[in-house]
């Protein structure tokens, strides 16, 4: 059997165990020669991946040695604890990472935009890509546009808190509008929305022209 990835495959079928296995039996699942796995497994506990345990012999002799997967690290509960301290509330929550999204947009600037006064769609589009976000639409009518994105770079913080997502997502775009063109930074309002099927893949992002109050004489 070709693996195209043995090392994974080894570790994977520890973590697939109910307990401790010895080299013969992942041998054996995988359809490779003991030799390869006691390689790969060595080779998983050198990187901390696995560590070996004492199984019950068969015979006498020298007790058999059995490998189980070490435990995953607790960073996705631990993130996901500090993202609940970002506010008390999911308004909250999603202000304080419309900022963050600020930010990360900063970061990694879109090239400059060929004129002064550029198309959104195309620096809102631009600007998602340049982050790994996919759009899957654009519609434009009466001055208003909206993008269908799906926000895979931030999916896994979609599944339990969205309103993070979110608010990242209006943050990229608000400073990728406000440094194309300062213009185009007081001229939309960005609006972002789940999606309306419940998934936590794509979200709807909305540029509304901003409403200016008259000026009194």
């Amino acid at each position: 059997m070709t693996l195209s990835d043995p090392r994974a495959a080894v570790l994977r079928t520890l973590r697939n165990a109910d307990g401790p296995v010895d080299a013969a039996t992942v041998a054996k699942q995988l359809q490779v020669h003991v030799t390869t796995a006691r390689f790969h497994l060595n080779n998983l506990i050198k990187s901390g991946e696995a560590s070996t345990a004492q199984l019950p012999s068969t015979s006498v002799g020298r007790p058999r040695l059995g490998y189980v997967a070490a435990p995953d690290a607790p960073t996705d509960e631990l993130v996901a604890l500090l993202l609940g301290q970002l506010g008390p509330t999911a308004h909250s929550r999603e202000q304080r990472a419309a900022e963050a999204g600020r930010l990360w947009a900063a970061r990694h600037p879109a090239p400059p935009a060929p004129t002064p006064l550029p198309d959104p769609v195309t620096v809102v589009v631009d600007a998602l890509r340049g982050l790994g976000f996919q759009i899957r639409s654009t519609t434009s009518a009466f001055g208003s546009h909206e993008l269908t994105i799906c926000s895979c770079p931030l999916k896994e913080l979609s599944t339990d808190h969205p309103e993070i997502a979110q608010g990242i997502a209006r943050g990229v775009i608000e400073e990728a509008l406000a440094t194309a063109s300062a213009a185009l930074g007081s001229q939309y309002a960005v609006a972002v929305r789940p999606d309306v099927a419940g998934g936590n893949c794509e979200i709807t992002v909305g540029l509304s022209p901003q409403v200016r109050s008259a000026s009194r004489h």
